[in-house]
């Protein structure tokens, strides 16, 4: 076919524009490619899990003004003084932690914009000291690191909505929350914006104090009450979240697996808030010593008594093996001699089933429990001994400051002897 001048001069034209467009293009891809590359996350290993010392510390708890204040309305020299009395007093035992109870039930030992001052602590709604902000300070003098202790879903010990302060979350957010027969009043972890009102507290924390650690106790779906009917039967008084069991459970035909996910969620959020915080600051949590009544296995301990996993709706061990809590401290508040919960049977299996992971072990001693036992003295010696065997045992915490206050049957000294780190007067 013959091409004349102007076609040429064209087709030079068409060729010319059809090559810039095919630079173009490939620039355009090449850019496109880079900053694709530059935005796609990258493939990066998880952090190591911070490495935990051991540790050997004691529960504090401000519910019901149980050890610290002695009244809601002490004066901020006197809040001072018995926080002073309680850091000594750590110090004299050997205790390195303080497992300090901040926020019993939705509401706050420290200075908080989501939840209002604790009745424990005042009895017009002021601040009158920023007890935790007091506590670290005056601990760290003594080489005690101070973990703040929180109860996630226990939203009121009052079931009268009239009881709580103006700003209690409750009352912005009452639909949040059920009334159990307990007397308490509890929130609904099904509900997403429950676990945020959690997660945000844990981060509120973070940001505005050194604390080394974030732990949970065992309190989460509230402890069965068993109801009796005319006839003598007993039955359990029933949680009321068939609400939310419609709206968030459909993918679950039992409901006792469901609120175990929930709980499972509420962990792991709280996790990743406490690490996307601050990556060396610990979380934990205290379970109920029982996890299952077994055969001493992955089915259980050897043991008859209640059980987290089916009566509060808390599978541990799927925390442990999800990797998202740093320690587990279960609660093993009995003796060796009891058949029903032996000490050392349940610190065998805990032991048993931390062994491949790296997960440790603390466990959680009854020192309270001196004012019961005959012949107390010297068991917090053998049971410390007895789990310091353990291949997973990193410590212990002891639940009952004022029986190591006031030395029960010589439990101070027995601590003493064994941490070997008392502070003279």
């Amino acid at each position: 076919m013959k091409i004349n001048k102007m076609d040429k001069q064209t087709l030079y034209i068409i060729t010319a524009i059809s090559a810039a467009f095919v630079v173009l293009f490939v620039a355009v891809t090449v850019v496109l490619a880079l900053i694709l590359k530059r935005d796609e996350p990258e493939d990066i290993p998880e952090p190591e899990r911070a490495e935990i010392s051991e540790m050997n510390g004691v529960w504090i708890a401000t519910a019901t003004n149980i050890d610290f204040p002695s009244r809601p309305d002490l004066s901020k020299a006197e809040l001072k003084a018995e926080l002073d009395h309680i850091v000594d007093t750590c110090a004299d035992a050997g205790l390195d932690t303080i497992f300090y109870q901040v926020r019993p039930a939705s509401d706050a030992m420290y200075d908080s914009v989501l939840y209002p001052v604790s009745r424990y602590l005042s009895t017009d709604g002021e601040l009158t000291l920023d007890t935790l902000e007091y506590l670290i300070e005056a601990a760290r003098e003594k080489g005690i690191n101070v973990h703040a202790w929180i109860n996630p879903l226990r939203a009121a010990v009052s079931g009268d909505v009239d009881d709580l302060a103006p700003d209690h979350p409750e009352r912005k957010n009452p639909d949040w929350t059920v009334k159990y027969a307990d007397g308490k009043t509890y929130y609904d972890c099904a509900i997403p914006e429950v676990r945020k009102l959690v997660c945000d507290g844990i981060a509120e924390l973070i940001e505005k104090y050194d604390i080394a650690g974030i732990v949970f106790d065992d309190y989460f779906y509230p402890y069965p009450v068993y109801e009796t009917d005319s006839e003598g039967n007993k039955t359990i008084a029933p949680f009321d979240d068939d609400g939310t069991y419609s709206k968030y459970g459909k993918d679950f035909d039992d409901k006792g697996d469901w609120r175990r996910d929930n709980v499972n969620k509420l962990i792991k959020e709280c996790y990743n808030t406490v690490k996307t915080y601050d990556e060396d600051c610990l979380f934990g949590v205290a379970p109920f010593g029982i996890w299952k009544n077994g055969y001493g296995d992955e089915s259980g301990s050897t043991t008859r008594g209640a059980q987290s996993y089916s009566d509060i709706y808390c599978d541990t061990i799927a925390w442990v093996k999800g990797g998202y809590v740093d320690y587990i401290a279960p609660q093993i508040y009995w003796r060796t001699e009891e058949t029903a919960a032996s000490y050392d049977a349940i610190c065998d299996w805990w032991d048993y089933m931390l062994g491949d992971t790296d997960i440790p072990f603390f466990v959680c001693h009854g020192a309270y429990r001196y004012e019961d036992w005959e012949s107390p003295a010297g068991i917090m010696t053998d049971q410390v001994e007895y789990a310091k065997e353990k291949e997973t045992y990193k410590g212990s915490i002891f639940y009952g400051f004022e029986e190591i206050e006031s030395n029960k049957d010589g439990i101070r000294d027995e601590l003493k002897e064994l941490y070997k780190k008392a502070v003279a007067d």
